[in-house]
């Protein structure tokens, strides 16, 4: 049997319940997920403050990430909950949106890092992959509308807001900002260009 090194134990229920990352598999809900097995990794965090005439009223978050297998099959670790005049329903939003950052970097550090390394070695044998809205080879990353990536003019990409990247020159101008409806995997991208085109 493979060994396996534990990484992080990050918390992204209320109640306590944990995912815990090792370096080859996360465990979470009683599942086991094989990072060699993933082929699709999408996170989401969103607030919504609900009003009436300025007035607050509820308060809700949609979050949490989902892997789609290379099998087809997907599991997801959710955190969503609302509040209406301060009750809670299904959970505390206030609480799983601050349980959502922590989890968005334990995955973003282990598993976007441990997926992108698959996507380096096929670029630098010579293969295309396209992700994101990007098509990037071993010399430069070209954008859906002809922008162009490469050693000269990159310095440094950013995820934004845990469902989007940007990628800024050396100016400290935006080359590329990834499309709102295309988030899939977007987490190797800082991970695939810094190791292709950072200094």
């Amino acid at each position: 049997m493979e060994s396996s090194t534990l990484l992080a134990e990050v918390p992204f229920k209320s109640n306590g319940r944990s995912a815990r990352f090792f370096d080859n598999h996360v465990e979470f809900n009683g599942k086991s997920i094989r990072y060699d097995d993933v082929a699709i990794l999408t996170t989401n965090g969103l607030t919504t403050i609900h009003t009436y005439i300025g007035i607050p009223l509820g308060r809700d978050f949609s979050g949490g990430v989902a892997f789609k297998m290379i099998s087809g099959k997907t599991h997801r670790m959710s955190m969503s909950a609302m509040s209406i005049f301060g009750i809670p329903f299904g959970g505390n939003p206030r609480k799983n949106e601050e349980l959502y950052f922590p989890l968005l970097d334990a995955v973003n550090a282990i598993i976007a890092k441990n997926m992108a390394k698959r996507y380096i070695d096929s670029v630098r044998t010579g293969t295309a992959v396209e992700i994101a809205g990007l098509t990037i080879s071993n010399y430069e990353a070209v954008t859906k509308k002809g922008a162009v990536i490469n050693k000269e003019n990159y310095h440094e990409c950013r995820i934004t807001d845990g469902s989007g990247a940007a990628v800024y020159d050396k100016r400290g101008d935006v080359l590329w900002n990834s499309s709102v409806w295309n988030n899939k995997n977007i987490l190797l991208i800082p991970h695939i260009l810094e190791a292709l085109f950072g200094q």
